[in-house]
């Protein structure tokens, strides 16, 4: 069950490429790093992934996935601090990063500031309005309800986040993501999260 809540929690900071309303180009060759970093990374290869992920980060600052991948792999070795920088980083390339904000909130909260926590997931919250009502996002509209629910699940009103999932698990019987998202409460996800 916990690499689905890992593996849930990656989706949930990936699956959104609508990012802001203009599309950003990043540097190709950040970009080939990253992905080279990646690939490191899933053989459980970290100093390398490292290497390539600060390589990418030098070339294009205002490209954020690496520093999100890297706030992956501290989260995975119980390096909080280090996952939180990282994670702050990404959110300071890429304002409009919802699931950076979330993610980001998880880990203050982890480390005791749960009045920032609070803070970041109510940003999440107000980006992934500001994506649902796009109509140039429309597409992407059913990942952002259900990153938003469980942002307000994160932020305590499991209720109103879980009603939400209840809604687009009635328009998407077959979503995998929803259906372990309502199983789950914030407490069981924070203490999977941070267990190895």
């Amino acid at each position: 069950m916990t690499r689905l809540i890992i593996i849930n929690l990656i989706w949930i900071l990936l699956v959104s490429c609508s990012g802001p309303a203009k599309k950003k180009t990043y540097n190709a060759k950040a970009v080939e790093l990253n992905n080279r970093g990646l690939q490191f990374m899933r053989s459980a290869n970290n100093d390398s992934a490292l290497i390539l992920f600060d390589k990418a980060i030098a070339i294009d600052k205002t490209y954020y996935l690496p520093h999100s991948n890297k706030a992956l792999m501290y989260l995975n070795s119980r390096e909080y601090d280090k996952a939180l920088t990282e994670s702050e980083k990404a959110i300071q390339a890429n304002p409009d990063l919802a699931e950076g904000w979330a993610f980001a909130g998880t880990l203050h909260e982890k480390m005791g500031d749960s009045e920032t926590a609070m803070k970041y997931y109510k940003k999440s919250i107000e980006i992934y309005d500001k994506r649902i009502s796009d109509p140039e996002k429309k597409e992407r509209i059913h990942a952002n309800r259900v990153s938003r629910a469980f942002s307000l699940i994160l932020l305590g009103q499991e209720n109103e986040g879980k009603e939400e999932l209840r809604k687009l698990k009635a328009e998407k019987p077959n979503d995998i993501v929803i259906d372990e998202l309502l199983k789950i409460t914030k407490q069981e996800y924070m203490d999977q999260m941070f267990s190895n």
